[in-house]
């Protein structure tokens, strides 16, 4: 399984300019000011297994949780842009003794440093049945940060597949519930629809968009027939048309 969508990006620094004013000499640069230049900025770097797989041993060992389920994954990861810096958003999740837990958060480039504390989140049952499950980097609202879309999938049915929306602002972070894209299970006539999910921009911002094909409308899995377009609206995922 892929742990994450990677894409390139560029590493984001910040150039600082000094001019002089006609003879007047240029002030000397105080030596205790901060700068951000390409060498001191936290550089892109994407979570490769070179990088998840020793960030997932220390942070089960952090949190005192063992990996003992082949079908759960453990530590998932994907770089985003988190503010003016790129950063690992990551799901750990592990066994503590009988219960499992799965935590979400964000770790700075050095695979150390939390920027947003790990914390409890809702466990879907299809990840604890080897459900796939990827992750997709977007900025939903235009303010230059990026929410985290998750997909998922559970294998079980013909068809099952949904998003969550995570929004990572400072210190804080905020699970969204998405909507459903496809559904079908065999041992239910009745509630069957087949979506696809893709994206439009609006501005600065980008929009969801399911197109939903086939749905009995009879349940609450599934959207009707037609396009349903969604807008992040502060902590909300909003259908706006």
């Amino acid at each position: 399984m892929s742990y994450a969508n990677l894409r390139a990006r560029t590493p984001w620094a910040a150039v600082a300019a000094l001019a002089g004013c006609g003879s007047s000499p240029s002030p000397a640069p105080d030596p205790a000011e901060t700068r951000h230049d390409a060498q001191t900025a936290p550089r892109w770097l994407e979570c490769t297994e070179s990088v998840r797989a020793p960030m997932e041993a220390a942070l089960l060992a952090r949190y005192h949780l063992e990996k003992t389920d082949q079908r759960v994954d453990g530590l998932r990861c994907v770089t985003i842009q988190l503010g003016p810096q790129p950063a690992f958003f990551v799901e750990l999740i592990g066994s503590e003794r009988e219960r499992h837990r799965r935590l979400l958060g964000a770790i700075a480039t050095d695979a150390t440093t939390e920027l947003v504390g790990l914390r409890d989140a809702r466990l879907e049952f299809a990840q604890l049945r080897g459900g796939k499950v990827w992750f997709e980097t977007i900025d939903l609202d235009g303010d230059r940060s990026d929410e985290v879309v998750v997909h998922y999938d559970d294998l079980r049915q013909d068809a099952a597949s949904w998003i969550d929306v995570i929004a990572l602002r400072g210190r804080a972070l905020t699970e969204i519930a998405g909507p459903r894209i496809s559904f079908d299970d065999p041992d239910l006539d009745d509630e069957a629809c087949h979506g696809v999910l893709t994206t439009q921009r609006a501005g600065v911002a980008t929009q969801l968009v399911v197109t939903t094909t086939g749905s009995t409308g009879r349940s609450d899995h599934c959207l009707a027939d037609g396009r349903h377009v969604f807008a992040l609206d502060a902590d909300r995922l909003v259908e706006i048309r």
